[in-house]
């Protein structure tokens, strides 16, 4: 009875008892007719009525059976298979062809004792072992990283490891924290024999530069047992099939471990992803040579901007904001004065107006050239800036009550500004600067603009602005109610010994203002501009309706070209009101792509380039490391296993007292009323008791 339970107090039991017995002695006590027949029968009818209805109520009880349940798990026994192009170059076909039927013999060995999972890995761990030996990188940590997380609730019971030891990504797999608890065999490939080779190990660059400026590419170059000998390491600019040589440094090996970093100063001077190749001379009887060149690829970008400062008259604050624009190499700044300037901005980015419009130079020409182009501006406004004119062609302040004086104002920074962070500009520090010259006059400001800095006159904290923004139809415009700057310089440069607070100031200013929102109701993006051979390509794009609300009713299209021109088609899948595609992976080289849908009856278009980099590491270095292994397999309580002792892998795992299988118990409860036999049983007893019943006379 220990394994019954039921869903009700056990006082239950003797209610349901009490109810069975009492109808049962109701219908058999004072039956003279059956007593009259046979004296036994009243009770032997009374215990069948009454287990009958026992029964019943007891399984409106809804009582459970309870029984324990022992299930044996095997151990798990992990097989890690190096698949990276090295074992390809150090072992030939025929032992890997060996050791692999060496490794199935194992596993059919073993398979009744164990269960038995095989994955590949090179750059990342595989899914499903094959015969493909052709990852371009090795990555062991990771692999063993993978193996301990995933089966760490598993019984697992050991991993045998098959590689030649050499890995060109991740960490060192002898140092890395790796929770491995169970015996870890090691199978070593490759040959350890260091043969003659030179090879480029590394180079260095950045992969964004920008037009016109000076970058380095640092290569490292490492040599084995080449003493003595003299080469060189070249550099080449890459443009289709034409090699353009920019230079080449001589070195002599020194050592038969030879390793030295060589610097190439170059000059961008050509916009887009733009190909160099780093290459050494190749050595007599090397062992390999694809390793003495590596393709690397540049993003060179045109982000200069180019600000015309255009004044009213010379001033001291010109030289200070051309000290400050110059601090910036993305910014090309012109200085003109209104009297020698033509009137047109074609061609400028950014204008920062000093004192204009002025009472004399109201310069209305260029301010509807700048209003009807939406041009970032920055109107400084001083003592002959004509209130009428800068109220008509900006949309930040209206100046009211203006008389070509000034009062002297320091400023206080507004904490809330939102439109950028200014961390770097002390408040407090602001506040000690020499006063600013502001235009005399009541400032209103416009519901659109937002307020960073505030005029304190004398000692007194105003709400007048003194650094306010306005961004109205996609137009960005700036104010600086305050000619002075270089008052403001001064002083930074006496305290701080720089430009402490006015140079991140107005970068900041001038970063806003220049910004466009991007409104293309279509926009096409590839995930990032330079990928590695072995990484797959992946697009997504947007499309908007007129609300500017995101959709993807209509179909989209993608074509991407490499440098021959070839053309790759796909349909860009629809997910998420947007759409996305995995292109898969691309040989080296660059390309381009373009995006197109049709919507409402028009044609919209996205297009934008990526370059693909080769991966050869797995040729860097062909020396296996069995001393590598050799360290894992003792750190882990496992030992190595050369190819030709594959077949004692079965007696070491069944010897190892420490790999057994786990008994799990559990405990399983199903209704009773699931018995298939009880409720036959339950109508069998009142069907005995109606038989006996009509067979002794009773009715």
């Amino acid at each position: 009875m220990q394994n019954l339970q039921i869903s009700y107090p056990v006082y239950f039991l003797i209610l349901i008892a009490i109810v069975a017995g009492v109808y049962a002695l109701s219908l058999y006590f004072r039956d003279r007719r059956i007593k009259e027949n046979k004296s036994w029968l009243p009770y032997l009818l009374g215990l069948l009525r009454f287990s009958a209805i026992m029964g019943i109520l007891f399984l409106l009880l809804t009582p459970l059976f309870k029984r324990y349940v022992s299930e044996t798990q095997k151990p798990l026994l992990v097989f890690l298979n190096d698949q990276s192009a090295s074992i390809q170059e150090g072992s030939s076909l025929e032992q890997l062809s060996a050791l692999s039927e060496a490794k199935q013999t194992v596993k059919t060995d073993l398979s009744d004792s164990y269960d038995i999972v095989s994955l590949p890995f090179g750059e990342n761990l595989g899914t499903e072992d094959s015969d493909s030996i052709n990852n371009q990188s090795t990555n062991i940590s990771t692999s063993l990283e993978y193996i301990t997380e995933t089966f760490e609730d598993q019984n697992l019971g050991a991993i045998i490891l098959t590689t030649d030891g050499i890995y060109n990504e991740g960490k060192n797999p002898l140092y890395a924290d790796l929770q491995i608890s169970v015996p870890l065999y090691t199978i070593p490939l490759g040959d350890t024999t260091r043969r003659t080779d030179i090879l480029i190990k590394n180079v260095l660059h950045n992969r964004i530069v920008y037009l016109n400026d000076k970058f380095l590419i640092e290569t490292d170059v490492q040599a084995y047992n080449a003493k003595g000998t003299r080469s060189k390491v070249t550099i080449y600019k890459v443009e289709g099939d034409r090699q353009t040589k920019l230079d080449t440094k001589e070195f002599t090996i020194g050592s038969d471990d030879f390793f030295q970093s060589f610097s190439f100063e170059l000059t961008a001077n050509q916009v887009g992803n733009v190909k160099y190749r780093v290459a050494v001379s190749g050595l007599n009887n090397e062992v390999s040579t694809a390793n003495n060149a590596r393709n690397v690829y540049l993003e060179v970008l045109d982000a200069r901007q180019k600000i015309l400062l255009l004044t009213d008259a010379p001033h001291p604050d010109i030289r200070a904001i051309k000290r400050l624009i110059k601090e910036n190499k993305n910014y090309q700044l012109e200085v003109k004065q209104a009297d020698d300037f033509s009137g047109t901005i074609q061609g400028y980015d950014i204008t920062i107006l000093h004192n204009l419009p002025s009472s004399s130079k109201k310069i209305v020409s260029t301010l509807d050239q700048i209003r009807k182009r939406k041009m970032p501006v920055l109107f400084i406004a001083g003592a002959k800036t004509d209130a009428n004119t800068l109220n008509t062609y900006q949309d930040i302040i209206k100046l009211e009550g203006a008389n070509a004086s000034v009062n002297d104002i320091t400023p206080i920074k507004v904490n809330d500004f939102d439109l950028f962070t200014l961390d770097e500009v002390d408040g407090q520090e602001l506040n000690r600067y020499v006063p600013l010259k502001s235009p005399f006059g009541e400032y209103k400001l416009s519901p659109t603009a937002k307020v960073l800095l505030k005029q304190r006159i004398g000692s007194v904290a105003t709400d007048y602005p003194l650094l306010a923004f306005s961004d109205v139809n996609n137009h960005r415009q700036a104010i600086l109610t305050g000619e002075g700057l270089w008052r403001w310089q001064l002083y930074e440069w006496q305290e701080f010994e720089s430009y402490k607070n006015s140079s991140p100031m107005i970068k900041k200013v001038l970063q806003y203002v220049s910004q466009k929102k991007d409104k293309r109701q279509f926009r096409a993006f590839v995930s990032k501009n330079s990928f590695k051979e072995n990484e797959s390509v992946s697009f997504d794009a947007q499309l908007y309706n007129d609300n500017y609300e995101l959709i993807n009713d209509p179909d989209a299209n993608l074509i991407i070209k490499n440098q021959a021109n070839e053309k790759f088609d796909y349909v860009l899948s629809k997910k998420n009101n947007a759409y996305a595609t995995d292109a898969g992976r691309f040989p080296e080289g660059n390309y381009t792509f373009s995006a197109s849908t049709n919507y409402n009856g028009k044609e919209l278009s996205a297009s934008g380039k990526f370059s693909v980099q080769s991966i050869v590491k797995e040729s860097y270095d062909l020396t296996a490391r069995h001393d590598l292994l050799h360290s894992l397999a003792e750190k882990h309580g496992g030992e190595v296993v050369y190819p030709r002792d594959v077949s004692t892998i079965s007696a070491k795992l069944t010897q190892n007292a420490k790999i057994k299988p786990i008994i799990h118990q559990k405990a399983e409860t199903t209704p009773v009323l699931n018995l298939w036999w009880l409720l036959p049983f339950l109508l069998f007893l009142l069907i005995l008791e109606w038989f006996l019943r009509r067979y002794f006379g009773g009715y």
